[in-house]
């Protein structure tokens, strides 16, 4: 088998057009808090943007690879991508402690939940 021969004629070794994705995520509820994980592999640290304006929370990220100027590329499937997701937020958010962590490709939004919706413990009198 010769890893090198194209079997697919509409394959590239160009440089695919940049184009934009909604990357997969999941959306999870805690007791706390609200949780977004979202699969952006390639991406570096500094190449990843989140903002929170008014209800929407918005992540931008762009995946980049330059190949070693050395090299010579034979054949080109993984496309350089920006991922861009925008999730519209509820009075539930406490907004001013959102968090956000990249970890191996996986960006982890934390969403605490504000106090006022939290569930709490109603003592009885009397």
């Amino acid at each position: 088998m010769n890893l090198l021969t194209k079997k697919d004629p509409q394959a590239s070794t160009q440089t695919a057009p940049r184009r934009t994705v909604v990357p997969r995520y999941n959306v999870e509820e805690t007791a706390d808090a609200f949780v977004i994980t979202a699969y952006v592999p390639g991406v570096n640290r500094s190449d990843v943007e989140t903002n929170l304006d008014n209800e929407t929370l918005t992540v931008f990220a762009r995946r980049t690879w330059t190949p070693p100027s050395e090299w010579t590329t034979l054949y080109r499937e993984i496309p350089v991508a920006d991922y861009r997701l925008a999730l519209e937020l509820d009075h539930r958010v406490n907004r001013e402690a959102v968090r956000a962590e990249l970890t191996q490709g996986v960006l982890t939004l934390t969403l605490p939940k504000a106090e006022s919706v939290k569930p709490r413990r109603i003592e009885i009198k009397g």
